[in-house]
C-alpha cells in the first residue's frame, strides 16, 4: 500500500473518531449531563442508560454485555453448560441493546426509523443526534 494512501486512511479514521467524541459529548450535553462523562469507559455506558431507562433495568444490559463478552471466548473452547450460558447472555445482550436503541431514540423525540438507524449504524446515528436539532425529551 502506498504510504500516502495509508496516511489518508489514518487521517480519515482520526477525524471520524474526533467527530464521534464531539457528537457523544454534545448528546450528553443535550440531555443535561456533563459532556466529559461520554469519554470515560463504563461511566459513559452507565450515564447513557440512565438517560434512557427508568430504574436500574439498564444495569441488566451492562451485566449481560460483560457476561457475554467474558464467557463467549471460554465457551468456544468448552462445551455444555458454559456454551448455553454464553448463548443466552449473548441473546439477552442483543435484545437489550435493541431496546436501548429504541429508548435512546424516544428519549430524543425520534421514532422507529431512528431506532433502526441506531441498531444498524449506531455510531453514525449518535453523531447525527449530537450535532443535529434533536432535543432530549426525557425517559419514555
Amino acid at each position: 500500500m502506498d504510504s500516502s494512501l495509508a496516511l489518508i486512511i489514518v487521517a480519515v479514521v482520526v477525524i471520524w473518531w474526533i467527530l464521534e467524541i464531539i457528537g457523544n459529548w454534545k448528546l450528553f450535553k443535550k440531555a443535561g449531563r456533563a459532556g466529559w462523562l461520554s469519554i470515560i469507559p463504563f461511566v459513559n455506558i452507565y450515564t447513557e442508560y440512565n438517560l434512557c431507562w427508568k430504574g436500574s433495568r439498564g444495569i441488566l444490559l451492562i451485566i449481560a454485555l460483560i457476561v457475554a463478552n467474558s464467557i463467549t471466548p471460554a465457551a468456544a473452547e468448552s462445551s455444555g453448560a458454559m456454551m448455553v450460558v454464553a448463548g443466552i447472555a449473548s441473546i439477552v445482550a442483543i435484545y437489550l441493546q435493541i431496546v436501548e436503541s429504541h429508548k435512546l431514540a424516544k428519549a430524543f423525540g425520534k421514532g422507529m426509523g431512528w431506532t433502526i438507524l441506531l441498531i444498524i449504524f449506531d455510531r453514525l446515528a449518535r453523531v447525527i443526534l449530537g450535532f443535529g436539532s434533536a432535543q432530549y425529551v426525557g425517559k419514555r
